[in-house]
């Protein structure tokens, strides 16, 4: 019975997504996430909007809009439309000592990209709400994929 037990961890765990094996990518070992520490300013941040720059190394725009008071949905699509991530979004919220929820700086988010990949990743915006950095990786991993970085395009002045 144990040894059977044994054998079946043994298995399960070499399976992408049950803590083992490749990720779900076929390129490398399964990883936790790892999240940087969620900061809180002196505003609210804003995630939403247009935004510009790369993700791992792939020019592009990401468009983040809103599904509720903490949940977004994004899409990145490169510049020459030949990739395109689809993401679910949810900013983090902070305790206070008060034990009040306070919107934080980092999102964490969950993308695929149509083809069969998937993954999850973070999110964190700067203090003046202009920039974003950030990074994703396959499966449960945050990384090993690529970093994000863009910048907020500006609306036209009227």
């Amino acid at each position: 019975m144990r040894l059977g037990l044994l054998v079946a961890l043994a298995v399960g765990s070499a399976c992408p997504g049950r803590g083992g094996g490749s990720g779900g990518s076929g390129t490398g070992n399964f990883r936790r996430p790892n999240y940087p520490v969620a900061s809180v300013y002196e505003i609210d941040p804003d995630f939403e909007g247009e935004w510009r720059g790369d993700v791992a190394g792939l020019r592009g725009t990401l468009v983040i809009g809103p599904l509720d008071d903490r949940n977004y949905y994004g899409s990145f699509t490169t510049l020459d439309s030949n990739t395109e991530y689809t993401m679910l979004i949810e900013q983090s919220y902070v305790s206070t000592p008060e034990d009040e929820a306070v919107a934080s700086n980092r999102a964490l988010f969950t993308w695929q990209d149509g083809l069969g990949s998937r993954g999850h990743g973070w999110l964190l915006i700067n203090r003046d709400d202009t920039a974003l950095t950030g990074s994703f990786g396959y499966s449960a991993a945050t990384e090993g994929v690529g970093s994000w970085s863009f910048t907020r395009v500006e609306a036209p002045l009227e």
